[in-house]
């Protein structure tokens, strides 16, 4: 224990102190602690007055005793089985009739961060099992050495006397300590290292109270022309304190006689300091239960990003060597009473704490299940969804990816990067008709698209690559600004006609398939035929990648319609006004689809210049990093690679979907070609 100038006090036996029992029916002694509010303050009144250790310890505590606390057997084939009807199980569950598990976990973390040390004691039947579990506060607790060198304990009733005590063994306890420089057998407090803080705190504090109590300090000077006897002195003083001291008399009107003058005296800037002494002071109070600010919603450094992390490390950094220490105990000390035998394993539960939001989640499993690593009957339970049939126990791999070794060369490149002579130039595909085309949207449905217009306009700046890649990117944007606002008023009015459907999905995924794909064949066109320019090819076709660019559109147009219906459907939920929060919704995708038209020109355009560099003989290929790119794209700004290998990402270049969506979503990277 310790006193508010820091001088430690000796206790006069070897336990910690409090000033009540736990319940109601036991008594104990207490000893000596910090002077707060000039009163001596043990670990307990600590928490009561201290606002932050009060804030830590129960965020702590809460955060444990929220969790699942299971038990495994381990299986001959060394995974772990949930162990339901375990007696361990079961004693965990209802430790006593006074206590439940969750209020058992609250006292034991919440004792331990405030004492350094917290106790079970294990009650056992005529049989020796054990049948209950009591708390044992850490205040009534004292450890001795018996003749043979083994702990022992004594609970303490009111007896000073410890022969007087029955000795408890070492094996009826379970104790959870901190760990103390100087013994074992105690746990240490995180309030001693916040000696000097909590009573700077406590400083503070009064300092405030006194302010609004009296100003804290003179705050006003009265001065008179001439000297003013006692008793005068005595008669100004008690009039002014009368009328204007203490809160509920601050701006009131001072009436000044004799000649007197009034003088404000300002706080200094010094002074002034004991605002960011108090920050200080909580910050210190984290720093020492290693819990991130925000979590306790200290918010001066949070910014959007940081608070979503530091909330996740409060369970991943935080809590995890906290609850390993707890787990490691009851293994070493309870566990051993049910099991001998090493094959039992109690622990917390983090699922539900550390898997992330629905949305995370939802992408993760995605890219699992895409690329091999989990069966879709696996990850179903993480949704609460049952396994599904039999259908679902089967692993499933991007088409886009191949085995290494393999050859996955493009055309006109044998399998050491080598180019093959070029073929004879093949004629060209027909024309454009004169009017418009028209195209199947997959769902019974076709919607006219100017493609004369369209080729007349990206025509102007054929060759001029990086300015056609810019135009394509403007053409890709304005028609999907344009299919996104004509499917907002489609919806807007059938939800003002109380049409349930809302959005026709397989409808509006026909519609931007073709878009989609009326947009990337004037790319393939456009870019292909401008890079086989440059390296003085002429004729060439892209008739080879109409397959793929219908098949991508399809797979594109699918994957928005998707996000937009389930963003819809958030939006719509409990809106008072749904035709309202649709407009709202198709109002401010802007943004979304200037990121579809970057990513779609990237992808096609990507693949069809690649094709036609490889059509036209060229040999290496260049990384170069578009506008604000990703910090990976950005260090392989410069990178070159033969043709028909792979950069150091693993893609043959941007948009290449065997990057994934993370990749290439937003991506405006470009390749630069070489015959050389």
């Amino acid at each position: 224990m310790f006193l508010s100038n820091g001088s430690p006090v000796p206790a006069r036996v070897q336990g910690l102190a409090d000033v009540t029992p736990i319940f109601a029916d036991a008594s104990y002694y207490a000893t000596d602690g910090l002077s707060l509010l000039n009163q001596f303050a043990a670990y307990g009144e600590l928490y009561r007055r201290q606002l932050w250790i009060g804030v830590l310890v129960r965020k702590l505590a809460f955060g444990t005793a929220r969790l699942p606390y299971r038990a495994y057997a381990i299986t001959d084939a060394g995974t772990e089985q949930l162990a339901d009807n375990d007696p361990l199980v079961s004693l965990l569950a209802r430790p006593n009739d006074q206590l439940d598990a969750f209020r058992l976990w609250l006292w034991t973390s919440a004792t331990y961060d405030v004492y350094g040390e917290a106790y079970w004691l294990k009650l056992r039947d005529d049989r020796g099992r054990v049948r209950e579990l009591q708390p044992m506060h850490p205040a009534n607790v004292i450890i001795r050495r018996d003749e043979l060198g083994e702990l022992v304990y004594f609970y303490s009733a009111g007896v000073r006397d410890v022969s007087l005590l029955p000795p408890i063994p070492a094996a009826d306890v379970v104790p959870f300590t901190a760990y103390n420089p100087d013994t074992l057998v105690r746990g240490l407090s995180t309030l001693e290292g916040l000696r000097e803080t909590l009573y700077s705190e406590d400083a503070a504090r009064r300092a405030t109270a006194s302010f609004w109590r009296r100003g804290a300090r003179p705050s006003i000077a009265l001065t008179h022309p001439a000297t003013l006897s006692k008793p005068a002195q005595d008669r100004l003083q008690a009039t002014w304190d009368s009328n204007h001291t203490g809160a509920d008399l601050m701006g009131g009107t001072a009436i000044l006689e004799e000649g007197l003058t009034p003088h404000v005296l300002q706080l200094s800037a010094e002074e002034m300091q004991y605002v960011e002494t108090r920050k200080l002071n909580r910050e210190e109070v984290c720093a020492a239960y290693d819990v991130p600010p925000p979590v306790v919603h200290i918010l001066d450094r949070a910014t959007y990003s940081n608070v979503t992390e530091q909330m996740r490390s409060m369970y991943r950094d935080t809590m995890a060597p906290r609850l390993n220490m707890f787990e490691s105990a009851v293994a070493h000390h309870l566990v051993p009473d049910f099991d001998r035998s090493g094959k039992t394993v109690a622990k917390f539960d983090l699922d539900e704490v550390l898997r992330g939001d629905f949305e995370t989640r939802s992408t993760a499993v995605r890219e699992l299940i895409s690329s091999g690593v989990m069966m879709p009957a696996e990850a179903r339970p993480l949704f609460n969804l049952n396994p599904a049939g039999p259908e679902a126990a089967q692993l499933f791999g991007n088409a886009a990816l191949v085995p290494l070794g393999s050859n996955a060369t493009p055309p006109g490149v044998d399998d050491q990067g080598n180019a093959l002579p070029r073929p004879a130039p093949t004629r060209r595909p027909p024309a454009l008709p004169a009017g418009e085309g028209q195209a199947d949207d997959g769902a019974g449905q076709t919607r006219a698209y100017d493609l004369r217009s369209l080729a007349g306009r990206l025509g102007r700046v054929k060759g001029q690559r990086d300015a056609l890649r810019s135009r394509l990117a403007d053409e890709h944007r304005a028609a999907i600004s344009e299919y996104f606002g004509r499917q907002g008023t489609a919806v807007q009015a059938a939800l003002a006609t109380k049409d349930a459907s809302g959005l026709d999905a397989a409808y509006w995924a026909g519609e931007l398939a073709t878009l989609f794909g009326t947009l990337g064949d004037a790319t393939a066109r456009m870019l292909g035929a401008a890079v086989a320019q440059q390296l003085g090819a002429d004729d060439y076709d892209p008739a080879t990648l109409a397959a793929w660019i219908a098949a991508g559109a399809k797979v594109a147009a699918r994957g928005v319609t998707d996000v937009t219906e389930r963003e819809l459907a958030r939006a719509l939920t409990d809106a008072s006004d749904p035709a309202g929060a649709a407009r709202d919704y198709f109002g401010g995708l802007d943004g979304r689809a200037e990121q579809l038209a970057a990513t779609r020109v990237t992808v096609v355009g990507g693949m069809a210049e690649h094709e036609a560099a490889a059509w036209a003989g060229a040999h290496t290929k260049t990384w170069h990093a578009g506008r604000h790119p990703r910090v990976s794209h950005e260090a392989m700004d410069g990178e070159t690679a033969r043709m028909g290998a792979r950069f150091s990402n693993g893609m043959t270049g941007p948009g290449d979907p065997a990057g994934g969506a993370d990749e290439c979503a937003g991506c405006n990277c470009y390749l630069t070609f070489t015959g050389e």
